[in-house]
């Protein structure tokens, strides 16, 4: 335990010096991972904007269906019953008179999970409930089907996107790290080899390089958090403090994390090829 407590401090402090030692490196990957995690910040904006835009759809989603002035009072208890197995809510509305027009006994549904629009129709129109519900709107029912496959539709692509875009960044930002490392070993090579010569352990060799690693990783997520932040201000057509509060609760303290293990990563992949073969090769 006192061992490991010891690589770590020489760890951290070795990485510390190598950070500052190759100070125009560091910079530029620094910049570069900062500039790939602010654009991931605003994927996930614009995920969370999207997302929550279609939630407020949601909840306004309803339809109104016609019911029999006499209606079978067995068959409706029967009909409540299975909308019980749905995330939905209804009211029964009274017939209303105007002087144009007037509008029968309808049911209101108020539905919670768009996914389950369609099957909750499907009920509507089973024979069984013929003696319930009055004349059907085949074409009002067609348009809303229509908007809620549409919004459906919306979601999947822009939870997709921004799966396949943070795949993307996260990927780049392994690979930028890992050339950093390479750039920055290939002339310190001899160091590394000098330290195997005289029977140093593994942990001891890599530890600098990977806590140079986790601090390129961790600067650089502070830094887009904070650039993200300000930027944020500016743009008036997204919600600024419901995407703060979102990301702040649930995204960023994973983007440190995940940034730090990733510039921890690359650096380890970098060093391993020097642990192991021939000296100088």
């Amino acid at each position: 335990m006192e061992n490991f407590r010891k690589i770590l401090v020489r760890s951290l402090s070795e990485g510390i010096v190598q950070l500052w030692r190759n100070k125009f490196l560091s910079i530029t990957t620094i910049g570069l991972g900062a500039l790939i995690l602010l654009l991931l910040n605003f994927v996930f904006a614009i995920q969370f904007f999207a997302t929550n835009s279609i939630d407020q759809l949601e909840q306004r989603a309803d339809f109104s269906v016609p019911m029999r002035e006499s209606v079978d009072l067995f068959e409706l208890d029967a009909l409540k019953n299975d909308l019980k197995n749905f995330d939905v809510s209804y009211e029964i509305l009274s017939a209303e008179y105007f002087e144009d027009f007037s509008l029968p006994q309808r049911m209101h549904v108020q539905f919670h999970d768009l996914n389950q629009v369609r099957d909750v129709l499907e009920i509507f129109k089973k024979a069984r409930y013929a003696e319930v519900v009055g004349g059907w709107d085949r074409t009002g029912e067609q348009e809303f089907s229509t908007v809620v496959q549409n919004l459906l539709r919306l979601r999947k692509t822009v939870e997709s996107a921004a799966k396949i875009l943070a795949g993307l960044f996260l990927a780049g930002g392994i690979l930028l790290v890992i050339n950093t490392f390479r750039i920055a070993l290939f002339s310190r090579r001899q160091e590394v080899f000098v330290a195997r010569l005289v029977g140093a352990d593994r942990a001891f060799i890599s530890g600098p390089f990977v806590a140079e690693g986790v601090f390129l990783g961790l600067i650089s997520a502070l830094l887009a958090i904070v650039i993200f932040i300000f930027v944020l201000r500016e743009i008036s057509v997204l919600p600024g403090a419901k995407i703060f509060l979102h990301l702040w609760n649930d995204v960023f303290s994973w983007e440190i994390l995940v940034s730090g293990a990733v510039g921890a990563l690359g650096a380890w992949i970098s060093v391993r090829k020097y642990l192991t073969g021939k000296f100088g090769a």
